[in-house]
């Protein structure tokens, strides 16, 4: 049976124990590091602002979905064919959490979150969680190079690259591309057109359609 000493001695050494720990967790936790904040619904990219303004690193993870464009920015072709048009969007993997980097031990970023109005870091133990640099190259890794919003339409129909008109009085007629839209993907609407070299009854006739009519062959 214990004694009281010896409870004593016993809570001294548990104190001792968690407090080494805890040092051990701030030791390894000093330095950038990345955190995963969460955001309150609707604020992530006020929260990358916010965090771009104060000089924080942060990472949204996004992937390209091809989604069906609202009727109302169809061009009258496009509405007549019955079609259902594709467009490009980035699309969060995480949504309501961002990846940031920095030093938990400075003080800058409490302002940053404040001004974010995000709902905080996530924990484990009361620890803030933090992960090591390699497991968001992996993230990186896995969810592929994006689209920046300066790549044009050439990243999908290169110059002088062969093509097939998929649909239109010309559908099914091989081509050529002669000429690309020169703007941003995100951008693309029904006036967007590519001039494409169309070989018709062995003659190659210069013809504009609208991107969606175009297929790389």
């Amino acid at each position: 049976m214990k004694t009281p000493v010896d409870k004593e001695a016993e809570q001294r050494r548990i104190y001792a124990e968690e407090r080494a720990a805890e040092r051990a967790r701030e030791r390894e936790a000093a330095g950038p590091k990345w955190y995963i904040v969460q955001c309150i619904r609707g604020t992530d990219r006020q929260a990358l602002d916010a965090f771009e303004r104060h000089k924080i690193e942060t990472y949204y993870p996004t992937v390209v979905q091809m989604k069906p464009m609202p009727r109302r920015r169809m061009s009258a072709v496009q509405r007549r064919s019955g079609l259902t048009v594709m467009q490009p969007h980035d699309v969060a993997i995480f949504p309501r959490y961002v990846f940031t980097r920095f030093d938990i031990r400075s003080l800058g970023w409490r302002d940053a979150f404040e001004f974010a109005g995000v709902g905080g870091l996530m924990c484990h133990g009361g620890m803030p969680v933090w992960m090591p640099d390699d497991a968001i190259a992996r993230v990186r890794e896995r969810c592929g190079k994006p689209i920046a919003t300066t790549e044009t339409l050439r990243y999908f129909f290169a110059l002088g690259e062969k093509v097939i008109v998929t649909h239109g009085p010309f559908a099914s007629f091989p081509g050529v591309v002669e000429q690309a839209v020169d703007l941003p993907i995100e951008k693309l609407d029904a006036s967007s057109r590519i001039k494409v070299a169309v070989q018709i009854f062995g003659r190659a006739t210069p013809v504009e359609l609208e991107h969606w009519q175009v297929a790389k062959a």
